[in-house]
C-alpha cells in the first residue's frame, strides 16, 4: 500500500472518511501567500484534503463518554493518531480548518483535489454527500504528490432553481459577525445546505446540525 492509500485508510478507520490528493503548486496558485502551505523542501510534496460525513458524529460522542473533548480537539487527535500509525517517522504539517487565524483555504483545497464543488452560495457539495460534509485539514507529507490538479468537478446544480434563493434570504437578514449572530440566524443558513438537491439522504441529524452551527453543549447530550 502506498503511503496515501495508507493515510486515508487510518483516517478512515477514525471516522475521516473522506480524502483526496491535493496538487500543492495548483492550491498555491489560486490563494494569497499567507495561506499557502509548506513544501516540506520538495517542489509538489504529498498532501491529502481531509473531511468526514455524518458518520462521525457517533464516533465523537462514543469517545466524549470517556473523556470529554470538543469537537476539533477530537478531530486533532485523531489525525494526530492515525498519522503515527501510517506514517510514523515521516515529516509532515498539518493545517487545520479551524485555525484561528485562519492558515488554509480548506474549501478551495477541495475543489482544487477535486473532493468537493465550490457553489456560488459557497456550499463545498460533495458528489455523493452533497453539503452534508464537513471539511477538517490538510495534512502535507515529506513525500512526492501531485504536480497537477485533477479536472474540476462539474457543478453539481443551478443556484437559481436550488441553494440560490436560500442564498439570498440568508444574505438579506445580514451575514453574522460572529458566533452570537450565528446562533441566532443559523436556520437561515441551514436552509441553503437544506435546498442543495444532492445527498438529502446523508442529512446531518438534529443534534449534530446544532452543534454544528451553534457549539451548544447541550446538542451533545
Amino acid at each position: 500500500m502506498d503511503l496515501y492509500a495508507a493515510v486515508a485508510a487510518a483516517l478512515a478507520g477514525r471516522g475521516l472518511e473522506l480524502a483526496a490528493p491535493l496538487c500543492v503548486p495548483a492550491y498555491d496558485a489560486a490563494v494569497a501567500e499567507a495561506l499557502r502551505l509548506p513544501r516540506l523542501g520538495r517542489a509538489a510534496p504529498l498532501a491529502l484534503v481531509v473531511g468526514n460525513t455524518r458518520a462521525l458524529w457517533p464516533r465523537f460522542l462514543a469517545a466524549r463518554r470517556a473523556e470529554p473533548d470538543p469537537l476539533d480537539r477530537f478531530v486533532e487527535r485523531e489525525v494526530a493518531a492515525a498519522l503515527a500509525d501510517a506514517a510514523p517517522g515521516i515529516a509532515r504539517a498539518v493545517r487545520f480548518a479551524h485555525d484561528a487565524p485562519v492558515t488554509v483555504a480548506i474549501q478551495r483545497a477541495a475543489a482544487i483535489a477535486g473532493l468537493a464543488h465550490l457553489s456560488a452560495s459557497h456550499l463545498s457539495v460533495h458528489p455523493t454527500y452533497g453539503p452534508w460534509i464537513a471539511l477538517r485539514a490538510v495534512i502535507v507529507l515529506d513525500a512526492d504528490g501531485l504536480t497537477e490538479a485533477p479536472p474540476p468537478l462539474p457543478p453539481p446544480c443551478v443556484c437559481a432553481t436550488g441553494c440560490g434563493p436560500a442564498f439570498a434570504a440568508a444574505l438579506a437578514a445580514g451575514v453574522p459577525s460572529g458566533e452570537a449572530e450565528l446562533r441566532e440566524r443559523w436556520r437561515l443558513w441551514l436552509a441553503v445546505r437544506d435546498a442543495c438537491p444532492v445527498g438529502r439522504a446523508h442529512r446531518y441529524g438534529e443534534a449534530q446540525l446544532r452543534y454544528h452551527y451553534t457549539k451548544d453543549p447541550a446538542a451533545l447530550g
